[in-house]
């Protein structure tokens, strides 16, 4: 009887680590989940923050491009007086 006594003890040893064990398990991927919840709700807000990037790139892009229009047409004209001032 005291065998049985003994192994029951045991057996209910080797249970209770392994319920703690799994409550350990379980922990762990509790906070590992927070985790990645938190780092998903930093990924927005970073996406959010440049979710107008491209269109403010492109208006500046245009604007460039204007001012590089207006400066070309600038110094063709400023080239044409030039050239009409030293033939006249």
């Amino acid at each position: 009887m005291n065998g049985k006594v003994s192994q029951a003890e045991e057996d209910a040893h080797v249970a209770r680590e392994a319920a703690e064990k799994a409550k350990e398990k379980a922990t762990q991927s509790r906070e590992q989940a927070i985790t990645a919840e938190e780092v998903a709700a930093k990924a927005r807000e970073e996406a959010m923050r440049y979710k107008d990037e491209p269109v403010d790139l492109d208006r500046g892009k245009r604007l460039v491009e204007s001012d590089l229009v207006a400066a070309r047409s600038n110094y063709a004209r400023l080239k044409e007086a030039l050239m009409n001032s030293e033939i006249a």
